[in-house]
């Protein structure tokens, strides 16, 4: 079975299309999700100042391996420069995201290797939230999808380089 990316989100972007509540709330997820991992990233540092215990190593998680996921997928996407759904030649994508003008750089998804990293920076800190984290990273990666601003591949790769760096948190 071939698969057809531009069916397969047409389909996707049809249902939102055709309800402008369901669009909103579609792009207002993806904003609120954004900042979400933004917040939690402060909150996690907020955690460590206050946190009696803690070691400097546990310091240099908190900033290496989020910042090593970033600085990873941002040299790939540059090396890379894979184009996005919407500037794909032949994809006809109409965005929902609308105002995107970036025209490559799509692999990985930087938005989920942040995401994915962090999620995995805080699981043996606190547990519960980085499981959360780790569903809104799973949510999140849907809306990047949805809005028509990745491929699946870009969403997966972006997870399999956050997740490698994240993994570290345990190991280090």
């Amino acid at each position: 079975m071939k698969y057809d990316y531009v069916a397969f989100y047409n389909k996707n972007a049809a249902f939102f299309k055709a309800n402008k509540k369901r669009e909103s709330a579609l792009l207002f997820s993806n904003a609120l999700l954004t900042y979400l991992f933004l917040f939690a990233y402060a909150g996690l540092w907020v955690y460590a100042l206050l946190k009696d215990g803690l070691l400097v190593v546990d310091y240099a998680k908190f900033f290496f391996i989020p910042a090593t996921s970033l600085l990873t997928v941002s040299v790939l996407r540059l090396a890379i420069d894979k184009p996005r759904p919407y500037s794909e030649k032949g994809a006809h994508i109409q965005p929902i995201l609308r105002g995107k003008r970036e025209q490559g750089h799509s692999f990985p998804s930087r938005h989920i290797a942040s995401a994915t990293a962090i999620s995995f920076t805080f699981l043996p800190y606190l547990p519960a939230v980085g499981g959360v984290l780790l569903v809104c990273t799973l949510a999140l990666a849907y809306t990047r999808f949805a809005v028509g601003v990745h491929y699946p591949s870009d969403l997966l790769a972006g997870i399999g380089v956050g997740g490698f760096f994240g993994a570290f948190v345990f190991f280090l």
